[in-house]
């Protein structure tokens, strides 16, 4: 990969030049990408959608749109480490002819920098509402229901499932928040969301891998984009220089960046908030993690280096917990001092398998037999034995359950017969009137430019319309739309 493609300023539409006066006052192309992304209303709508735990029971908690902030954040100060070292693995975002011209290290640096910002405020643009769950509950349901989807509203004809190909059915029934935020971006084709470019688009793609092409591979075992994007997702591929010589389509060295980002921020920020939601106590993590620790110590499974670090990090904990009186204040205390290490490691694996990143044969993560490979480990199996499972996120899942799968039975059927398909009943006349414009005219803007007249394509674009439209919801608009359609308000 070169880095002159892979910092590509080409976008999905072309647009209008600033004025020459605009240069006396120069900021990056990259930096007003930022200010666009803040002022959008998809961005926006993070700020009532779920992180960890359940919104409204405080006013302290993680929401997407705070996790995103940190997220940006976090993979910014990265990317200065990163690239601005002085280790014995220092890089910059070069190419090999470029290496003497120290102004284009700079300019490169900062572009790196902005695109990274840009990349971890959209990471989790296509999340559902609900958190994690939410993603669950929609691939489940259209593995459950599909087939029971008519035309016509007869069990005599094809079922929908029956009409689509496997590629579509894929796609629906491995809904990824990742792959929906491309999705939702990609629309800029059309005029009708944020025109991104090329380089901001390629580092988002967690998962570099189609439908049809998911595997073992940390990297690839979920999909990184819908078929209705496919052809999108390869030309951007190739702008950048992101495909192999087998025609594979490999991650962009800024991905994996602000996968790193995403990973330090939610497993130390959503165990502060767990503690301060009385979910779990430091007393009790100390002890989980001791218990842990020593089980791993004694069983030899891990590299003693590896070992000794992660006691390092439990130390610490225990000594912030000792000292500061303020028990609300432990963990914050702890986590500002976690993330240190976290990324300096990240840093370090990224920066020695900076060649295999760059000829796109590094396929784990930044926390691949790091230093604190274990703490990783130790700190998500603790969400795990401590959060996940608890009451007070249990409680609003089992809720997100009955909410979603309400929406999906009814969009789901009403948006497969409309525009003139099947035999609409009077009820899915009046639920496509609930349906925002805006998804109504993104489907038909697909239609009419991408000139899509097979049925079969029709059809699923007509159901994308429903994933677009509920996962783009809020936790409270997707809750009030709820109990008004089932009238319980």
């Amino acid at each position: 990969m070169e880095w002159k493609k892979l910092l590509s300023q080409t976008r999905l539409v072309e647009e209008e030049k600033d004025p020459s006066s605009f240069n006396d006052y120069y900021i990056s192309p990259f930096e007003r990408d930022y200010e666009r992304i803040v002022s959008s209303a998809a961005f926006r709508r993070l700020q009532d959608k779920t992180q960890v735990f359940p919104l409204a029971k405080s006013d302290f908690v993680r929401t997407r749109l705070t996790h995103s902030i940190e997220v940006s954040t976090i993979a910014k100060q990265l990317g200065i480490m990163c690239f601005q070292n002085t280790s014995a693995y220092p890089h910059f975002p070069v190419d090999y002819d470029e290496e003497n011209d120290e102004r284009l290290k700079l300019e490169r640096v900062a572009d790196v920098n902005a695109i990274l910002s840009c990349a971890g405020l959209l990471h989790d643009l296509g999340n559902p509402p609900f958190g994690h769950v939410g993603e669950e509950i929609i691939r489940d349901w259209f593995k459950d229901n599909l087939r029971n989807v008519y035309l016509r509203n007869s069990s005599s004809e094809k079922s929908v499932s029956e009409m689509l190909n496997e590629k579509h059915i894929k796609d629906l029934e491995n809904f990824e928040g990742n792959a929906q935020a491309f999705r939702i971006l990609s629309k800029a084709r059309h005029q009708s969301e944020i025109n991104l470019p090329y380089s901001i688009l390629s580092a988002l793609i967690k998962y570099p891998t189609r439908c049809d092409e998911t595997g073992e591979a940390v990297i690839r075992h979920k999909i990184g984009c819908y078929q209705a994007e496919e052809k999108t997702f390869m030309q951007i591929a190739e702008a950048v220089g992101t495909i192999n010589t087998e025609q594979k389509v490999i991650r962009h060295p800024l991905a994996y960046i602000v996968e790193a980002a995403d990973d330090i921020a939610y497993m130390t920020a959503d165990l502060e908030d767990a503690v301060k939601s009385g979910v779990v106590s430091v007393e009790e993590l100390l002890s989980y993690f001791r218990e842990t620790y020593l089980s791993l110590a004694e069983k030899r499974q891990e590299p003693s280096k590896h070992i000794a670090r992660t006691k390092e990090i439990i130390d610490k904990l225990d000594d912030i917990n000792k000292a500061e009186e303020d028990k609300t204040k432990v963990m914050s205390q702890w986590g500002t001092y976690l993330r240190k290490w976290l990324m300096y490691v990240v840093c370090w694996r990224f920066s020695v398998n900076y060649d295999d990143i760059l000829n796109g044969t590094f396929e784990n993560d930044l926390f691949y037999d790091n230093n604190h490979s274990l703490t990783a480990k130790l700190l998500k199996k603790a969400m795990a034995e401590f959060v996940f499972d608890s009451r007070i996120i249990i409680e609003p899942e089992v809720s997100a359950q009955t909410i979603l799968t309400f929406l999906l039975d009814k969009f789901v059927p009403a948006l497969v017969r409309f525009d003139d398909n099947g035999e609409m009943t009077t009820q899915d006349k009046k639920v496509i009137t609930l349906v925002s414009q805006n998804y109504i005219d993104d489907y038909k803007k697909a239609v009419k430019c991408d000139s899509i007249t097979d049925k079969e394509e029709l059809l699923y674009r007509r159901i994308l319309i429903a994933t677009d439209f509920i996962s783009g919801m809020t936790d409270g608009y997707a809750k009030t739309l709820y109990k008004k359609m089932s009238g319980l308000e």
